[in-house]
């Protein structure tokens, strides 16, 4: 099998499915899983919370990110560094003022928010993906940001991936660089 033609035919079928899904139909399925990781024994205890902020096409995780923030919890985000070719977790207290548009046009932290995290602070780690497989294998994008970062979390930092149902495949095809998450919510 080759494994990335394999996980290139996921991707191609899991976009045209992303396009065509309505966005009235993409808000309630995002209200389904983040009430689903609201009841869940991990998210409720944890207090350092790294959200990603969502692509139009992703779960949209804002409603849940500003709600951690208002009950106290520290919030941290992605920031994808060109340079290092690595995402660098940023921490953030007010999405209106620390963030702005990123190269791929989603949020990402401003210059003047960034500064080192340290990862033993995190309890647990909000992952995109364009699918996963029941055992917590997924497939992203293919520039392998969140594949390098999940493997230098500590072993106590959890990563739950979040997905619409039509993400979820018997089985994704994964290779040597591709990380795997804990647990994956989807609307189902």
């Amino acid at each position: 099998m080759d494994v990335h033609f394999e996980k290139e035919k996921i991707r191609e079928a899991v976009r045209k499915e992303l396009k065509e899904q309505s966005e009235k139909l993409k808000r309630r399925k995002s209200d389904l899983i983040l009430g689903k990781l609201r009841r869940r024994s991990e998210f409720k205890k944890s207090m350092v919370l790294m959200f990603y902020i969502a692509a139009p096409d992703e779960v949209d995780t804002k409603p849940l990110l500003l709600e951690a923030l208002r009950e106290g919890r520290e919030v941290v985000v992605p920031f994808i560094d060109r340079n290092t070719d690595s995402l660098i977790p940023v921490q953030i207290r007010d999405p209106e003022t620390d963030l702005r548009p990123g190269s791929y046009g989603i949020l990402e932290p401003k210059r003047d928010v960034i500064c080192s995290f340290d990862l033993n602070r995190l309890d647990l780690v909000l992952v995109p993906g364009i699918a996963f497989d029941r055992w917590g294998h997924r497939l992203g994008r293919g520039k392998g940001y969140y594949d390098r970062f999940l493997k230098t979390l500590p072993p106590h930092v959890k990563s739950f991936g979040l997905a619409f149902d039509f993400q979820i495949f018997k089985l994704v095809p994964t290779n040597d660089f591709d990380a795997s998450v804990d647990r994956v919510i989807t609307n189902r």
